[in-house]
């Protein structure tokens, strides 16, 4: 008996005026919705779990069992979609003809993301999906990337969902909740405050009943209604005996419809904390009641305007909620105004409204869907980088290739489409080092994420690229690749001064490093130097030689590193290597970019040498003495340091394709 339920049934009914529509139920266990649904719309049934059906699957021995795919609701002992229900929905998604398929819920638009069906693939979340549980977010995330639209209730909601996932930023819409017009309206006269909700924590009630308390004292011939059921009656019902409002604050308990109940009040309170919509809210508008809520996030202030329609005061301010009832309580003509207005502004949720701004989504979404997807990548011998998508539709008017950081807003790089479908990112085009996310956009705005397949990124004369550059920076070099979300990415790699790593060795005593420096030459005070992960105070120094050709060569004290790593440091101490062309000049990286290899991390690697030292000092008189009181007492006495200290030396490249060094004690 919930709002989501509500929605969607009142959507499915709004549609049903001019397509074809059907619910898909994962699980049957009621013979009738709390709420009414129109006629139009049919039901499909995956699993009857009513012991009296005579389809009921409850004997069935895959209704006990968990599912395997389906998201499991946390700390449930019995499935709440049961295997059977899993099997049955996957069925559906291969099979079913349906031009769209719709998602409202979480753990369900995880499972259509992954459909093979060619239909329109939407989600609507009612909630807000930076709350869900962590499990959940990180399969709801990137099954995000794999619908064609998805809506929220709110602009605010739009936009967390965008800074959450920004490679959907372009899919988002804002749909609110869909409720219908009321045939019951209040007269505005009846002296009763109306509020429904369950009756948690969140909703809370407890606050309405303080801020009442201090309406009843200027208005003891008004009372408040409280319409719901849960956790918190028996507390509610405590505070209002210990308040003496027994016959003045009435707990109403559940009702359904809930709407009809609206009619005898004249004024509506939400007390929320946290409020995705609120549909409640505007079905007592729809019933003629003026609203007082609190600006919960962010339902209210998208349905309310302050001061027109309703009343906002801020959350868990008992003084503000209990200013704006009397206020309405004692205006009778801002009351009578106000619910005027509600009534005008509850239509914009109505079925018409709701079905027009539902079909310009799918609209829009289906339009987008037209626009290829599947992208190749090819860098020339210059290093400039092709990128193919095949001939464009005729529907998308001219269309740019667009680069944007992965995984954060700002800067973006556009660069035109043929009709061909072909665009080109030079070498040269000044894309900032980092990686960068492709996408196709057209002048209209309509986006699509590029993917590619193993096939996609030939980078074959990328290694014919000759560098260091001689004009502009003296790294400039494009790497396409494949992530592993199926995405097309670019990374840039762009240095003014750059030292690349070459050929490494290492031995017990010595890592032997050469590199080649770009864009400076080596000076007085050329070193380079070993800077702690943590402490970027602690910095060791090794001299650096010249060996002609622009290659620079310095040798790595293995000990030195192995002393510097002391008792104070952790297990694991890093140090990351950068190489100071002259003394005073910048830090330059030490790394490995000017190849067609991604991560290098994992494909140089190097010998890791172990070195034994001495041991700490020998205690002292006080550590002897602690060792004896700990055993005296019977506690564990510290335990004694090895005789030899064992290191190990890790170099390797970070992800970040620079050179460093970790010290591990074993």
């Amino acid at each position: 008996m919930g709002g989501v339920v509500s929605a969607t049934q009142n959507l499915a009914g709004a549609l049903a005026e001019r397509h074809e529509v059907e619910i898909v139920a994962l699980r049957k266990v009621r013979d009738e919705s709390y709420f009414p649904l129109d006629p139009r719309v049919s039901v499909r049934v995956l699993s009857d779990m009513r012991p009296h059906s005579p389809v009921s699957d409850v004997d069935d021995p895959l209704s006990d069992k968990f599912p395997l795919i389906y998201p499991l609701n946390a700390g449930a002992k019995t499935p709440v979609v049961s295997r059977l229900a899993e099997l049955r929905l996957l069925e559906y998604l291969e099979t079913t003809d349906a031009d769209v398929v719709v998602s409202s819920s979480p753990r369900n638009t995880i499972m259509l993301a992954q459909a093979r069906g060619d239909y329109l693939k939407v989600t609507q979340e009612h909630s807000m999906p930076a709350i869900y549980a962590t499990d959940i977010k990180e399969r709801l995330f990137p099954a995000y990337r794999h619908l064609d639209a998805l809506t929220a209730l709110t602009p605010e909601e739009v936009a967390s969902i965008a800074k959450q996932v920004p490679a959907v930023r372009n899919r988002l819409a804002v749909m609110p909740n869909c409720v219908p017009a009321s045939p019951i309206r209040s007269t505005g006269t009846n002296k009763v405050v109306v509020s429904a909700g369950h009756l948690t924590d969140n909703k809370n009630h407890a606050l309405l009943i303080e801020a009442f308390a201090k309406v009843h004292a200027v208005a003891p011939d008004w009372t408040l209604r409280i319409y719901g059921h849960g956790a918190e009656k028996k507390k509610l019902r405590a505070r209002i005996e210990e308040l003496g409002l027994s016959n003045s604050i009435l707990l109403m308990g559940q009702t359904s419809p809930v709407t009809p109940e609206f009619g005898k009040g004249s004024i509506f309170v939400l007390p929320s904390k946290r409020e995705a919509f609120g549909n409640v809210v505007v079905e007592a508008m729809a019933a003629g009641l003026p609203v007082v809520a609190t600006d919960a996030d962010h339902g209210p202030r998208n349905i309310l305007t302050d001061g027109e329609d309703g009343l906002l005061v801020p959350r868990g301010d008992v003084d503000a909620m209990a200013d704006a009832i009397r206020r309405l309580v004692q205006d009778d003509e801002l009351r009578l105004k106000m619910a005027a207005a509600a009534v005008r502004n509850a239509e914009r949720f109505h079925e018409r409204a709701s079905r027009e701004r539902f079909e310009a989504i799918l609209e829009e979404a289906f339009a987008r869907k037209e626009l290829p997807r599947h992208a190749t990548a090819r860098v020339d011998r210059e290093g400039s980088v092709h990128v193919a998508v095949g001939p464009l539709p005729a529907s998308a008017g001219p269309t740019d290739l667009v680069l944007r950081k992965a995984g954060a807003g700002g800067d973006e790089f556009r660069f035109a489409f043929s009709p061909g479908g072909d665009a080109l990112v030079p070498w040269d085009a000044g894309v900032p080092h980092g990686v960068w996310e492709l996408s196709l956009a057209t002048h209209t705005g309509r986006e699509v994420a590029l993917g590619t397949d193993g096939y996609g990124c030939d980078t074959r004369d990328l290694l014919a690229v000759e560098l260091p550059r001689t004009e502009g920076p003296s790294l400039a070099l494009l790497l396409p690749h494949r992530h592993e979300d199926g995405g097309l990415r670019l990374r840039s790699a762009r240095r003014d001064v750059h030292a690349e790593v070459g050929p490494v060795r290492v031995d017990q005593q010595v890592i032997a490093l050469r590199a080649e420096l770009w864009g400076a030459e080596p000076a007085d005070g050329a070193v380079v130097e070993a800077v702690h992960r943590r402490n970027k105070e602690r910095v060791l120094s090794f001299p650096l030689r010249v060996a002609g050709d622009g290659w620079v060569e310095t040798d790595i004290d293995c000990p030195a590193l192995v002393r510097e790593h002391g008792d104070a440091d952790d297990k694991e101490v890093i140090w990351d290597f950068f190489l100071r062309p002259a003394s005073g000049a910048p830090l330059v990286p030490l790394a490995k970019l000017a190849t067609d290899v991604l991560e290098p991390i994992n494909v140089f690697t190097f010998p890791r040498p172990v070195i034994s030292g001495p041991a700490a000092p020998s205690p002292t008189v006080l550590t002897r003495v602690v060792r004896k009181s700990r055993k005296a007492l019977g506690q564990t006495p510290a335990p004694r340091p090895p005789a030899r200290v064992r290191t190990e030396l890790r170099p390797y490249f970070t992800a970040l394709s620079q050179f460093a060094v970790k010290t591990v004690r074993l």
